[in-house]
Protein backbone atom coordinates (compact mmCIF):
# COMPACT_ATOMS: atom_id res chain seq x y z
CA UNK A 1 0.00 0.00 0.00
CA UNK A 2 1.23 3.32 -0.92
CA UNK A 3 2.07 5.77 2.17
CA UNK A 4 0.31 8.64 1.88
CA UNK A 5 1.82 12.05 2.48
CA UNK A 6 -1.21 14.37 2.33
CA UNK A 7 -4.83 12.22 2.66
CA UNK A 8 -6.52 12.78 -0.88
CA UNK A 9 -9.94 14.00 1.16
CA UNK A 10 -8.34 17.29 2.30
CA UNK A 11 -7.79 18.17 -1.76
CA UNK A 12 -11.28 18.42 -2.50
CA UNK A 13 -14.43 20.82 -0.28
CA UNK A 14 -17.02 17.63 -0.91
CA UNK A 15 -16.62 14.11 -1.62
CA UNK A 16 -17.70 11.23 -4.12
CA UNK A 17 -20.94 11.60 -5.63
CA UNK A 18 -21.72 13.91 -2.63
CA UNK A 19 -20.16 16.87 -4.79
CA UNK A 20 -23.33 16.63 -7.43
CA UNK A 21 -24.89 19.43 -8.82
CA UNK A 22 -28.30 19.72 -7.06
CA UNK A 23 -31.12 17.81 -8.79
CA UNK A 24 -33.32 20.43 -9.16
CA UNK A 25 -30.78 22.95 -10.48
CA UNK A 26 -30.06 20.09 -13.32
CA UNK A 27 -33.72 19.46 -13.91
CA UNK A 28 -34.06 23.44 -14.38
CA UNK A 29 -31.04 23.84 -17.06
CA UNK A 30 -32.30 20.50 -18.77
CA UNK A 31 -35.59 21.61 -19.08
CA UNK A 32 -34.70 25.19 -20.60
CA UNK A 33 -32.21 23.34 -23.00
CA UNK A 34 -35.05 21.32 -24.17
CA UNK A 35 -37.66 24.12 -24.71
CA UNK A 36 -34.96 26.37 -26.31
CA UNK A 37 -33.77 23.36 -29.05
CA UNK A 38 -36.84 21.41 -29.19
CA UNK A 39 -35.25 18.27 -26.96
CA UNK A 40 -31.83 17.98 -28.44
CA UNK A 41 -31.15 14.50 -26.89
CA UNK A 42 -34.88 13.15 -26.88
CA UNK A 43 -35.06 9.43 -26.96
CA UNK A 44 -35.85 8.62 -30.89
CA UNK A 45 -33.35 10.63 -32.69
CA UNK A 46 -31.96 8.97 -35.62
CA UNK A 47 -29.02 9.24 -37.34
CA UNK A 48 -27.74 9.70 -41.13
CA UNK A 49 -26.38 6.17 -40.39
CA UNK A 50 -29.59 4.72 -39.00
CA UNK A 51 -28.58 4.71 -35.43
CA UNK A 52 -31.35 5.21 -33.47
CA UNK A 53 -31.81 7.05 -29.90
CA UNK A 54 -33.38 4.85 -27.70
CA UNK A 55 -32.87 6.54 -24.32
CA UNK A 56 -32.01 9.98 -24.19
CA UNK A 57 -32.82 13.07 -22.25
CA UNK A 58 -36.37 12.70 -22.85
CA UNK A 59 -37.18 10.90 -20.41
CA UNK A 60 -33.91 10.98 -19.21
CA UNK A 61 -32.17 7.73 -17.27
CA UNK A 62 -29.01 6.38 -16.26
CA UNK A 63 -27.49 5.74 -19.42
CA UNK A 64 -27.73 6.65 -23.15
CA UNK A 65 -28.99 3.67 -25.23
CA UNK A 66 -28.35 3.53 -29.07
CA UNK A 67 -30.03 1.28 -31.68
CA UNK A 68 -27.63 0.58 -34.22
CA UNK A 69 -27.82 -1.28 -37.29
CA UNK A 70 -26.67 -4.96 -37.50
CA UNK A 71 -26.76 -5.52 -33.61
CA UNK A 72 -29.23 -8.01 -34.13
CA UNK A 73 -31.61 -7.16 -30.78
CA UNK A 74 -28.63 -5.73 -29.02
CA UNK A 75 -28.44 -1.97 -28.04
CA UNK A 76 -25.33 0.12 -27.52
CA UNK A 77 -25.04 1.63 -23.67
CA UNK A 78 -22.93 4.93 -23.19
CA UNK A 79 -22.23 6.68 -20.05
CA UNK A 80 -19.65 8.51 -18.10
CA UNK A 81 -19.36 9.50 -14.92
CA UNK A 82 -16.05 10.63 -12.58
CA UNK A 83 -16.03 11.83 -8.86
CA UNK A 84 -13.72 13.84 -5.95
CA UNK A 85 -12.28 11.56 -3.03
CA UNK A 86 -14.41 9.79 -0.67
CA UNK A 87 -11.44 7.94 1.00
CA UNK A 88 -8.31 8.92 1.06
CA UNK A 89 -6.38 5.61 -0.23
CA UNK A 90 -5.64 6.53 -3.90
CA UNK A 91 -6.12 2.25 -5.09
CA UNK A 92 -9.74 2.44 -2.87
CA UNK A 93 -10.64 5.57 -4.26
CA UNK A 94 -9.86 4.02 -8.18
CA UNK A 95 -11.15 1.52 -7.50
CA UNK A 96 -14.82 2.66 -6.11
CA UNK A 97 -14.59 5.91 -9.10
CA UNK A 98 -14.32 2.79 -11.60
CA UNK A 99 -17.09 0.80 -10.24
CA UNK A 100 -19.32 3.32 -9.47
CA UNK A 101 -18.66 4.71 -13.28
CA UNK A 102 -19.57 1.12 -14.28
CA UNK A 103 -22.82 0.98 -12.44
CA UNK A 104 -24.75 2.94 -14.53
CA UNK A 105 -24.76 -0.05 -17.72
CA UNK A 106 -25.46 -2.69 -14.89
CA UNK A 107 -28.29 -0.14 -13.79
CA UNK A 108 -29.58 -0.20 -17.59
CA UNK A 109 -29.77 -4.14 -16.86
CA UNK A 110 -26.73 -4.16 -19.22
CA UNK A 111 -22.62 -5.16 -19.34
CA UNK A 112 -19.76 -3.09 -19.79
CA UNK A 113 -17.60 -3.64 -23.51
CA UNK A 114 -15.17 -0.73 -23.06
CA UNK A 115 -14.01 1.76 -20.89
CA UNK A 116 -11.78 5.28 -21.35
CA UNK A 117 -9.84 6.77 -18.23
CA UNK A 118 -11.31 10.63 -17.15
CA UNK A 119 -8.60 12.02 -14.46
CA UNK A 120 -7.53 15.45 -13.64
CA UNK A 121 -4.67 15.64 -11.46
CA UNK A 122 -3.03 18.22 -9.13
CA UNK A 123 0.93 18.84 -10.84
CA UNK A 124 2.42 18.71 -6.91
CA UNK A 125 0.50 15.68 -5.91
CA UNK A 126 2.73 12.58 -5.78
CA UNK A 127 2.91 10.60 -9.26
CA UNK A 128 2.94 7.22 -7.22
CA UNK A 129 -0.75 7.88 -5.92
CA UNK A 130 -1.61 8.62 -9.55
CA UNK A 131 -0.45 5.02 -10.23
CA UNK A 132 -2.31 3.60 -7.22
CA UNK A 133 -5.53 5.37 -8.59
CA UNK A 134 -5.14 3.61 -12.41
CA UNK A 135 -4.18 0.87 -10.79
CA UNK A 136 -7.63 0.40 -8.51
CA UNK A 137 -9.54 1.36 -11.49
CA UNK A 138 -8.40 -1.06 -14.05
CA UNK A 139 -8.98 -4.15 -11.52
CA UNK A 140 -12.63 -2.96 -11.39
CA UNK A 141 -12.66 -2.65 -15.41
CA UNK A 142 -11.06 -6.12 -15.53
CA UNK A 143 -13.04 -7.56 -13.04
CA UNK A 144 -15.81 -6.39 -14.94
CA UNK A 145 -14.59 -8.55 -17.99
CA UNK A 146 -14.77 -4.68 -20.12
CA UNK A 147 -11.62 -3.26 -21.70
CA UNK A 148 -9.85 -0.37 -20.74
CA UNK A 149 -8.57 1.54 -23.60
CA UNK A 150 -6.85 4.90 -22.84
CA UNK A 151 -8.77 8.21 -21.47
CA UNK A 152 -7.77 11.49 -20.71
CA UNK A 153 -6.39 13.57 -18.45
CA UNK A 154 -5.87 17.16 -17.22
CA UNK A 155 -3.91 19.05 -14.78
CA UNK A 156 -6.37 20.28 -11.96
CA UNK A 157 -6.44 21.58 -8.30
CA UNK A 158 -8.91 19.17 -7.01
CA UNK A 159 -7.94 15.39 -7.97
CA UNK A 160 -10.95 13.56 -9.75
CA UNK A 161 -11.43 10.14 -11.47
CA UNK A 162 -13.79 8.50 -13.68
CA UNK A 163 -14.66 6.39 -16.43
CA UNK A 164 -16.49 7.05 -20.17
CA UNK A 165 -17.99 3.24 -20.67
CA UNK A 166 -19.44 1.64 -23.30
CA UNK A 167 -21.74 -1.18 -23.45
CA UNK A 168 -24.52 -3.62 -24.13
CA UNK A 169 -27.99 -4.47 -23.30
CA UNK A 170 -30.66 -6.94 -25.04
CA UNK A 171 -33.43 -4.46 -26.00
CA UNK A 172 -35.77 -6.50 -24.57
CA UNK A 173 -34.14 -6.46 -21.17
CA UNK A 174 -33.55 -2.55 -20.29
CA UNK A 175 -34.29 -1.66 -17.00
CA UNK A 176 -35.35 1.78 -17.32
CA UNK A 177 -36.37 4.72 -14.36
CA UNK A 178 -40.14 4.43 -15.63
CA UNK A 179 -40.52 0.74 -15.31
CA UNK A 180 -42.10 0.09 -12.65
CA UNK A 181 -45.51 -0.26 -12.22
CA UNK A 182 -48.47 0.00 -9.24
CA UNK A 183 -48.05 -2.25 -6.50
CA UNK A 184 -44.11 -3.11 -7.32
CA UNK A 185 -42.08 -3.56 -3.94
CA UNK A 186 -38.86 -1.77 -4.08
CA UNK A 187 -35.76 -3.29 -3.42
CA UNK A 188 -32.20 -1.98 -2.27
CA UNK A 189 -29.15 -4.14 -3.02
CA UNK A 190 -27.15 -2.21 -0.83
CA UNK A 191 -26.77 -0.39 2.44
CA UNK A 192 -26.47 2.98 2.80
CA UNK A 193 -24.43 5.62 4.62
CA UNK A 194 -21.39 5.60 2.23
CA UNK A 195 -21.54 9.52 1.87
CA UNK A 196 -22.11 9.81 5.69
CA UNK A 197 -18.84 7.83 6.17
CA UNK A 198 -17.00 9.91 3.29
CA UNK A 199 -17.59 12.97 5.71
CA UNK A 200 -16.17 11.62 8.59
CA UNK A 201 -13.03 10.42 7.23
CA UNK A 202 -12.64 13.82 5.72
CA UNK A 203 -13.21 15.05 9.63
CA UNK A 204 -11.43 12.45 10.99
CA UNK A 205 -14.39 11.27 12.68
CA UNK A 206 -14.60 7.63 11.18
CA UNK A 207 -14.09 4.42 13.19
CA UNK A 208 -12.32 2.31 11.12
CA UNK A 209 -13.81 -0.54 11.11
CA UNK A 210 -17.05 1.75 9.48
CA UNK A 211 -14.48 2.78 6.88
CA UNK A 212 -13.29 -0.83 5.77
CA UNK A 213 -17.51 -1.48 5.84
CA UNK A 214 -18.21 1.56 3.18
CA UNK A 215 -15.09 0.41 0.91
CA UNK A 216 -16.21 -3.09 0.93
CA UNK A 217 -19.66 -1.94 0.00
CA UNK A 218 -18.79 0.43 -2.28
CA UNK A 219 -16.40 -1.52 -4.48
CA UNK A 220 -18.61 -4.35 -4.89
CA UNK A 221 -19.35 -4.15 -8.91
CA UNK A 222 -23.93 -4.03 -8.94
CA UNK A 223 -23.24 -6.82 -12.01
CA UNK A 224 -24.63 -9.62 -10.23
CA UNK A 225 -28.10 -7.63 -9.26
CA UNK A 226 -28.65 -6.74 -12.68
CA UNK A 227 -28.23 -10.02 -13.53
CA UNK A 228 -30.78 -11.16 -11.39
CA UNK A 229 -33.00 -8.47 -12.04
CA UNK A 230 -32.88 -9.31 -15.61
CA UNK A 231 -33.12 -12.80 -15.36
CA UNK A 232 -36.34 -12.09 -13.22
CA UNK A 233 -37.66 -10.05 -16.15
CA UNK A 234 -37.67 -6.81 -14.39
CA UNK A 235 -38.35 -3.34 -16.49
CA UNK A 236 -38.03 -0.46 -13.80
CA UNK A 237 -34.53 -0.05 -11.75
CA UNK A 238 -31.77 2.76 -11.16
CA UNK A 239 -28.69 2.68 -8.93
CA UNK A 240 -28.73 4.55 -6.27
CA UNK A 241 -25.89 7.49 -5.71
CA UNK A 242 -25.47 11.02 -5.57
CA UNK A 243 -29.08 11.89 -4.77
CA UNK A 244 -29.72 9.55 -2.27
CA UNK A 245 -32.39 7.22 -1.38
CA UNK A 246 -35.21 10.01 -1.70
CA UNK A 247 -33.80 11.70 -4.81
CA UNK A 248 -33.75 8.74 -6.80
CA UNK A 249 -36.49 6.81 -5.93
CA UNK A 250 -38.53 10.25 -6.64
CA UNK A 251 -37.16 10.12 -10.57
CA UNK A 252 -38.41 6.56 -10.60
CA UNK A 253 -41.77 7.54 -9.25
CA UNK A 254 -41.92 10.65 -11.44
CA UNK A 255 -40.86 8.72 -14.79
CA UNK A 256 -43.63 5.96 -13.97
CA UNK A 257 -46.11 8.32 -12.94
CA UNK A 258 -46.57 6.98 -9.41
CA UNK A 259 -46.14 7.81 -5.98
CA UNK A 260 -43.97 6.14 -3.95
CA UNK A 261 -43.53 4.93 0.05
CA UNK A 262 -40.01 4.15 1.93
CA UNK A 263 -40.34 1.93 5.03
CA UNK A 264 -37.33 3.60 7.15
CA UNK A 265 -37.50 0.74 9.54
CA UNK A 266 -36.67 -1.61 6.43
CA UNK A 267 -33.62 0.64 5.04
CA UNK A 268 -30.12 -1.64 5.41
CA UNK A 269 -27.41 0.80 6.83
CA UNK A 270 -23.93 0.77 7.47
CA UNK A 271 -22.16 0.65 10.95
CA UNK A 272 -22.10 3.96 12.76
CA UNK A 273 -23.90 6.24 10.09
CA UNK A 274 -26.50 7.25 12.68
CA UNK A 275 -24.47 8.27 15.46
CA UNK A 276 -22.36 9.72 12.40
CA UNK A 277 -25.00 12.14 11.48
CA UNK A 278 -25.75 13.29 15.36
CA UNK A 279 -22.37 14.44 15.20
CA UNK A 280 -22.85 16.34 12.22
CA UNK A 281 -21.55 14.63 9.57
CA UNK A 282 -24.05 14.84 6.61
CA UNK A 283 -22.78 15.27 3.86
CA UNK A 284 -23.95 18.95 1.99
CA UNK A 285 -25.14 17.19 -0.88
CA UNK A 286 -27.49 15.00 1.60
CA UNK A 287 -28.28 18.44 3.15
CA UNK A 288 -29.24 19.79 -0.16
CA UNK A 289 -31.29 17.20 -1.69
CA UNK A 290 -33.39 16.83 1.66
CA UNK A 291 -33.89 20.90 1.30
CA UNK A 292 -35.03 21.38 -2.14
CA UNK A 293 -37.03 17.78 -1.45
CA UNK A 294 -38.95 19.47 1.43
CA UNK A 295 -39.36 23.18 -0.37
CA UNK A 296 -40.70 21.82 -3.71
CA UNK A 297 -43.08 19.18 -1.32
CA UNK A 298 -42.46 16.18 -3.26
CA UNK A 299 -41.11 14.38 0.05
CA UNK A 300 -43.40 14.12 3.14
CA UNK A 301 -41.54 12.64 5.92
CA UNK A 302 -44.42 12.45 8.43
CA UNK A 303 -42.93 11.98 11.96
CA UNK A 304 -39.39 10.87 10.61
CA UNK A 305 -37.01 12.28 12.84
CA UNK A 306 -33.89 14.52 11.30
CA UNK A 307 -31.45 11.96 11.45
CA UNK A 308 -33.60 9.56 9.12
CA UNK A 309 -34.28 12.23 6.82
CA UNK A 310 -30.71 13.08 6.07
CA UNK A 311 -30.11 9.01 5.96
CA UNK A 312 -32.74 8.63 3.51
CA UNK A 313 -31.24 11.66 1.57
CA UNK A 314 -27.83 10.65 2.09
CA UNK A 315 -25.34 11.13 -1.40
CA UNK A 316 -24.48 7.37 -2.17
CA UNK A 317 -21.18 6.67 -4.41
CA UNK A 318 -21.25 3.43 -5.94
CA UNK A 319 -24.19 2.98 -4.79
CA UNK A 320 -26.86 0.02 -5.00
CA UNK A 321 -29.57 -1.14 -7.46
CA UNK A 322 -33.06 0.71 -6.44
CA UNK A 323 -35.27 -2.43 -7.88
CA UNK A 324 -38.80 -2.20 -8.89
CA UNK A 325 -40.58 -6.12 -8.18
CA UNK A 326 -43.64 -7.24 -8.52
CA UNK A 327 -44.78 -8.57 -4.77
CA UNK A 328 -45.10 -12.52 -6.30
CA UNK A 329 -41.49 -12.87 -6.81
CA UNK A 330 -40.64 -9.82 -4.62
CA UNK A 331 -39.28 -12.74 -2.45
CA UNK A 332 -37.64 -14.89 -4.71
CA UNK A 333 -35.52 -12.10 -6.12
CA UNK A 334 -34.29 -10.41 -2.32
CA UNK A 335 -32.89 -14.53 -2.16
CA UNK A 336 -31.66 -14.50 -5.34
CA UNK A 337 -29.50 -11.84 -4.53
CA UNK A 338 -28.37 -12.69 -1.22
CA UNK A 339 -27.50 -15.79 -3.15
CA UNK A 340 -25.14 -14.50 -5.81
CA UNK A 341 -23.63 -11.60 -2.94
CA UNK A 342 -25.82 -8.81 -2.33
CA UNK A 343 -26.62 -9.98 1.27
CA UNK A 344 -27.71 -6.50 2.51
CA UNK A 345 -30.82 -6.42 -0.34
CA UNK A 346 -34.09 -5.84 1.11
CA UNK A 347 -37.95 -4.97 0.21
CA UNK A 348 -37.79 -0.86 1.32
CA UNK A 349 -40.88 0.49 0.04
CA UNK A 350 -43.88 0.15 -2.40
CA UNK A 351 -44.79 2.38 -5.92
CA UNK A 352 -48.53 3.27 -5.74
CA UNK A 353 -51.14 4.93 -7.32
CA UNK A 354 -51.03 8.86 -6.24
CA UNK A 355 -48.85 12.09 -6.94
CA UNK A 356 -46.40 11.25 -9.41
CA UNK A 357 -42.94 11.73 -8.22
CA UNK A 358 -44.25 12.06 -4.70
CA UNK A 359 -42.00 10.05 -1.73
CA UNK A 360 -43.70 9.73 0.94
CA UNK A 361 -42.54 7.69 4.44
CA UNK A 362 -45.07 4.88 5.26
CA UNK A 363 -46.07 4.38 8.75
CA UNK A 364 -44.77 0.38 9.87
CA UNK A 365 -47.61 -1.87 10.78
CA UNK A 366 -48.46 -1.66 14.65
CA UNK A 367 -46.60 2.04 14.91
CA UNK A 368 -48.58 4.22 16.58
CA UNK A 369 -47.11 7.32 15.41
CA UNK A 370 -43.91 9.18 17.13
CA UNK A 371 -40.50 8.37 16.79
CA UNK A 372 -40.24 5.18 18.15
CA UNK A 373 -41.71 3.73 15.10
CA UNK A 374 -39.04 5.30 12.80
CA UNK A 375 -35.83 3.25 13.74
CA UNK A 376 -33.74 2.75 10.39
Amino acid sequence: MTTLTTPLTQYSSGGGCACKMPQSLLDDVLASLNAGDGDPAGSGRTSPAGAALRVGLSPADDAAVLDVPGLEGRSLVVTTDFLTPMVDDPYDWGRIAATNALSDVYAMGGRPLLALNLLAWPENLDRALLAEVMRGGAGAVADAGAVLAGGHSIVDPAPKYGLAVVGEVDENSILRKGGGRAGDLLVLTKRLGAGVIGTAVKRGQAPGSAVSEAVATMSRSNASAAGVATTAGLRGGTDVTGYGLIGHLHEIALAAGLEARIRPEAVPLLPSVAELVRQGCAPDGSRRTLTDALAAGWFDPSTADQTTQLLLADAQTSGGLLLCVPPAIASSTVAALDERGDADAAVVGELVAGRPGHVAIETPPGAGGGESGWTV
